[in-house]
């Protein structure tokens, strides 16, 4: 090849790369800063009140066809949205037991709270304080004969109230 040949492909190839060198310096580019807002969590506590719950009406020996309440009340603390919770009540076993009567459970939410029309300790919470009442009754059965269940006390066991967090469909 000849000298020419020669130097005009090395100066085509030297004016190529300085092209694409400075090519990189003419496309043009921007950036800025996003500030993400804070997300904040709820809170979902039960309290129990001050006051001591009570027995009504007030009988000093039950007989079977009595019918006695124990009731007690707690404060709920809801803040959330969409914050679905179950009130359990566990009656621990009972210390001494009255034969021939039964004990049950249930709740009452004031306030507003949402109950679920399937699930009778699955409420809706808004954001809120609630009160909740958890009773706990003791049905003397009348048809109790001869002398079923005289001279008995009943002393229900330890009573947990629990409030857990659900999540729905």
């Amino acid at each position: 090849m000849n000298k020419f040949v020669k130097g005009s492909i090395a100066g085509a190839a030297g004016i190529t790369l300085l092209l694409g060198g400075l090519g990189s310096f003419a496309l043009w580019n921007d950036s800025t800063t996003v500030t993400a807002g804070a997300v904040n969590s709820g809170e979902l506590q039960i309290v129990e009140s001050a006051a001591e719950g009570s027995w009504a009406p007030k009988l000093a020996h039950i007989v079977p066809g009595d019918t006695v309440t124990y009731t007690e009340t707690f404060t709920v603390k809801a803040k959330g949205d969409n914050l679905h919770a179950q009130l359990i009540a566990n009656v621990g076993e009972p210390a001494s037991k009255i034969t021939g009567a039964e004990v049950t459970t249930n709740f009452s939410v004031s306030g507003g709270a949402t109950r679920d029309p399937a699930n009778k300790n699955l409420y809706t919470f808004d954001q809120g304080t609630y009160e909740v009442k958890v009773t706990i009754t003791v049905v003397f059965d009348w048809t109790t004969a001869g002398r079923t269940g005289q001279n008995q006390t009943f002393t229900p066991g330890p009573v947990t109230v629990s409030l857990e967090q659900v999540l729905l469909p």
